[in-house]
């Protein structure tokens, strides 16, 4: 369950970071619209409050909301550190990582 969590975080903090012009025009080449960037950031923060919920199920209220800040934590440095060097490589990433996890999940 907690794989799902840095997943979906990872995902969340992509989301918003691709709802700012400099991010979105680092990764995509075309220029983004005033929609699209409502869009992503509303995914964003959905996605970073859905990620909650596996570290709650998983470890209990208190320790899963302990592990939760942990994991966000964690997923905004990777993050950071991809969009200083390799930014094409978020897209892939935060699509492919939560779908890997939950098929592990029910594996």
């Amino acid at each position: 369950m907690m794989w799902l969590c840095i997943a979906l975080c990872f995902s969340g903090f992509s989301a918003l970071s691709l709802s700012t012009e400099r991010h979105y025009g680092q990764v995509f080449a075309h220029k983004d619209t005033g929609y699209r960037r409502w869009t992503l950031r509303c995914a964003g923060w959905l996605l970073l409050g859905v990620a909650s919920a596996p570290a709650v199920i998983a470890l209990g209220l208190s320790v899963g909301m302990a592990a939760w800040l942990a994991v966000l934590t964690c997923s905004s440095g990777v993050l950071v550190l991809l969009l200083t060097y390799q930014p094409r490589l978020i897209i892939p990433l935060s699509m492919a990582g939560p779908a890997l996890a939950l098929s592990a999940f029910w594996l």
